[in-house]
C-alpha cells in the first residue's frame, strides 16, 4: 500500500489494513446443508459503489503511532486519502489547553477550506493567549520582551485580518495562501511564547543532569 500522512500523528509512512476479528462463517468447514460458524479474521478493505462511481474504503493502521483511521481510494487510482478523522496539522503539546484547542480548530477549518472561519478562530486564540498572559493587547507582549518586533507585526496582521473578516464586508474570498500564511504567523507567536521556552528549559535541565553524572 502506498504511503500517506497519518491524520492522527502526522507521520508520512506506510500503513497496514486493520484485521477485523469476529464471528463469521467458516467456508472451509461449511456444507450445503450445514453452516459452521466460528472465529474469523478479515482485512478491513471494502469496495463501495455510489451512483456508479467505485470507491474503496479501508480501516488502516499507522505503523508509526499504531492508531486506526479511515482512508479512501477512488476508482482506478493508486493514491489513498485519509477521510476520517480529517487530516490537519498537529499542534504542539506545550501550548496551554484552551489556546491549543482554539488553534487546533483553526487548523481544522483550514483543512476543510473554511478559511474565513479559520481566521476568526485565530482571533479567539489570540484573545485567549492575551488573557492567559495577563495582557490586554499584543503590544504589551512586545513591550515586556515576550515577543520580538517582527513577531508582534506578524501577530498583529493576524488580528487585523480577523477583525476585517468579522466586522467588514469583503468583496473577495480569502484564499488558501492568505490563510496559510496567517496561520504560520500565529504558530510562530505561540511557539515563541509557549513552546520554545519550555523546550529550552528542558534541554538546559537535561544538560545539568548529564554534567552531574
Amino acid at each position: 500500500m502506498a504511503k500517506l500522512m497519518c491524520p492522527l500523528c502526522g507521520a508520512f509512512t506506510s500503513f497496514s489494513p486493520a484485521q477485523i476479528i469476529g464471528k463469521g462463517i467458516l467456508l472451509d468447514k461449511s456444507r450445503e446443508n450445514e453452516t459452521q460458524w466460528g472465529k474469523v479474521q478479515i482485512s478491513a478493505i471494502m469496495p463501495y459503489d455510489y451512483r456508479g462511481t467505485d470507491h474503496v474504503y479501508a480501516i488502516l493502521v499507522c505503523r508509526a503511532c499504531e492508531q486506526y483511521f479511515v482512508a479512501e481510494r477512488k476508482e482506478y487510482a493508486d493514491e489513498w486519502l485519509a477521510v476520517h478523522p480529517i487530516q490537519h496539522k498537529p499542534v504542539a503539546r506545550e501550548i496551554p489547553g484552551p489556546i491549543k484547542s482554539e488553534f487546533e480548530e483553526a487548523n481544522l477549518c483550514f483543512a476543510v477550506e473554511a478559511y474565513r472561519g479559520s481566521l476568526l478562530v485565530c482571533r479567539t486564540a489570540l484573545i485567549a493567549m492575551q488573557r492567559q498572559q495577563g495582557v490586554s493587547n499584543l503590544k504589551e507582549l512586545k513591550d515586556n520582551g515576550a515577543i520580538s518586533e517582527g513577531l508582534y507585526k506578524q501577530a498583529d496582521e493576524v488580528r487585523l485580518w480577523a477583525n476585517m473578516i468579522g466586522h467588514e464586508d469583503i468583496p473577495e474570498d480569502i484564499t488558501k495562501e492568505d490563510c496559510e500564511q496567517l496561520l504560520t504567523y500565529l504558530e510562530a507567536l505561540l511557539n515563541a511564547v509557549y513552546v520554545e521556552p519550555k523546550r529550552l528549559a528542558k534541554l538546559a535541565q537535561k544538560r545539568e543532569q548529564l554534567k552531574k553524572k
